[in-house]
């Protein structure tokens, strides 16, 4: 097999498993076997419950060797957030974008979906990927504690930046009380998304401290290793779920979508002749908006970021910024370079109130998630091509 079949065989596998399990969300939701208001808990229970003791169970593989060595994901997480707050400003005023549609350009462009897809994409990428199913278990699990640390970087920066500017898209005009009981309905649900930074923050600091990791991990079995067994069988249950969310959520977009085009043709005038009112001329304005956001997004985010972020790595790998010895480290950040836009950005809408902004974003999301099989395939592909350039292998 030569290396390019290889590289889209891993590519096409990955994919295709999390395309299925993303159907299963949006089947769910066709079939009103699952309903927004449940999708809403599942949501909750996912951020309070599973991903907390996720990020906590790749304590295992945590050591100070090995955060010497994967510091590059802590810097890597806030290079790339910064090139997409730039590129979003930039792609704003080139698109000639108005607020809020500007601000929702540059919240979907900075803040990326690193954790949900790149945790279900790793599985078949290390059963296909010669060069790490060797040693599949350490291989997935370094990698999954790779994401954990990019993806700390990044909730602290979407709860303590992101999170302000999001807001800023609420209008000044509202009442001193209303804001106030809003802000606090937000503030209860950072302390939910905090809880995974804690935990994840806990699980390095275990990790460093080998007595204490060896005491709680199954693998040295441990007096309380059943800590370490629980944490390791529970937490990865937590990826399908986020992954068939994402399903539904893009489901519950494009079926609002399609309605509000039917409640739009019927509401046009009989008459081809007949002046058209104000509020359809303001419509057709937004549509435009609209349209140029969607685009302006899914191409900043799944095709220019990875075109300016991989030569950054290509340029660490060759200053020995960037270790050869962990495929893992390296095929995460490639994949992080083109990830689409999170849904936690949307939640951060939704929890201000701002319902109009955040169906908005929920209609850039459908054709950016749509695209992103086929980007993120070939981000895939050029990831172990370039490991094979690079001789990066397993130590």
């Amino acid at each position: 097999m030569t290396l390019f079949t290889e590289a889209i065989l891993v590519s096409v596998y990955a994919n295709s498993e999390a395309l299925l399990i993303c159907c299963a969300g949006a089947y769910a939701m066709h079939k009103q076997i699952v309903s927004p208001p449940d999708l809403k808990s599942f949501s909750k229970v996912l951020l309070e419950v599973f991903f907390p003791v996720f990020a906590f169970s790749n304590f295992r593989v945590y050591s100070v060797e090995m955060l010497g060595k994967w510091y590059m994901a802590c810097v890597g997480s806030a290079i790339v957030m910064i090139i997409g707050a730039l590129m979003g400003q930039l792609g704003a005023f080139i698109l000639r974008l108005q607020p809020p549609y500007s601000k929702i350009l540059i919240l979907s462009t900075t803040f990326g979906n690193c954790g949900a897809l790149p945790y279900v994409l790793l599985p078949p990428i290390v059963s296909n990927w010669k060069r790490v199913n060797a040693n599949p278990e350490d291989a997935l699990v370094e990698g999954f504690a790779v994401i954990s640390l990019f993806a700390t970087v990044w909730t602290m920066a979407l709860f303590f930046i992101g999170r302000p500017y999001a807001l800023s898209m609420k209008p000044q005009t509202a009442g001193t009380a209303e804001s106030q009981a809003e802000a606090e309905g937000i503030l209860r649900k950072l302390r939910a998304v905090d809880s995974v930074v804690w935990c994840a923050l806990a699980g390095i600091a275990v990790g460093c401290v080998a007595p204490l990791r060896d005491f709680l991990s199954d693998r040295a079995e441990g007096p309380l290793r059943f800590v370490g067994s629980f944490a390791s069988n529970f937490g990865p249950a937590g990826v399908p779920l986020s992954t068939m969310i994402l399903g539904g959520s893009l489901y519950m977009g494009a079926r609002a979508e399609i309605q509000r085009r039917r409640a739009t043709k019927a509401k046009a005038p009989a008459a081809d002749l007949e002046e058209r009112p104000p509020e359809a001329s303001e419509e057709a304005a937004e549509g435009s908006q609209l349209l140029r956001l969607s685009v302006g997004a899914a191409f900043i985010k799944l095709l220019l970021m990875p075109a300016i972020s991989i030569p950054l790595l290509v340029l660490a790998m060759n200053v020995g910024a960037l270790p050869e010895d962990q495929p893992m480290l390296f095929m995460v950040l490639v994949i992080q370079t083109g990830v689409p836009s999170a849904q936690t950005a949307l939640a951060l809408l939704v929890s201000a109130g701002l319902q109009k902004q955040a169906g908005q974003m929920s209609i850039v999301y459908l054709p950016m998630y749509i695209a992103s099989v086929f980007t993120l395939a070939a981000l895939i592909v050029v990831a172990v091509t370039l490991s094979d350039d690079f001789n990066i292998s397993a130590s």
